[in-house]
């Protein structure tokens, strides 16, 4: 379904306005379950990360599970994790897809997306207490496990952990739908 209103200026569109949304939320107590099964060994750094650390900013701990896209073979993952894998191919015009972990103590760094003509959906299923969000534009958004937010990263954004635990969210990257 195309979303019904523009995008909003500060890149967070209305997940209400994405078909799928529902049924991905429906599937994070299964999710959740098989990221929990995952050896944390699994997960390796984020390809897109940067290993500087300054002016408040780090990025060393941005850990990342391949499910799809990435140009690899992903069997092992997809096997592993069999109700996820369904969760993310039912989204319309899939382009990749996997679980991004944020030790603590990890921000980005302000940045956009340099993928054109595509969305993100973020699916928190791990977010420990304290300060945990994501800003797009000029709005803060705080993370609630189980519960989608869509983000346009062609708009500046960055994304923090300064809780007390690990903050895992399944991250589905998929074609705009205005734009396939």
């Amino acid at each position: 379904m195309a979303p019904r209103r523009a995008l909003s200026m500060d890149g967070l569109p209305d997940p209400g306005d994405f078909a799928f949304v529902p049924s991905l939320e429906a599937a994070f107590p299964a999710i959740l379950a098989e990221l929990r099964r995952l050896d944390p060994s699994l997960f390796v750094e984020s390809p897109d990360s940067l290993t500087t650390v300054a002016d408040g900013y780090d990025e060393t701990g941005w850990r990342w599970y391949a499910l799809f896209g990435d140009g690899v073979d992903l069997a092992q993952n997809l096997a592993r994790c069999p109700d996820t894998a369904r969760a993310c191919a039912a989204v319309p015009g899939l382009v990749n897809a996997g679980f991004s972990l944020f030790l603590p103590g990890t921000h980005l760094y302000p940045h956009r997306g340099e993928m054109p003509n595509v969305l993100r959906c973020h699916l928190p299923l791990l977010v420990p207490p304290g300060d945990v969000a994501l800003r797009s534009g000029d709005s803060i958004h705080r993370w609630r496990p189980g519960s989608c937010v869509i983000l346009d990263d062609t708009v500046e954004h960055e994304a923090w952990n300064h809780g007390s635990g690990e903050r895992v969210v399944l991250i589905v990257t998929f074609a705009h739908p205005r734009r396939r």
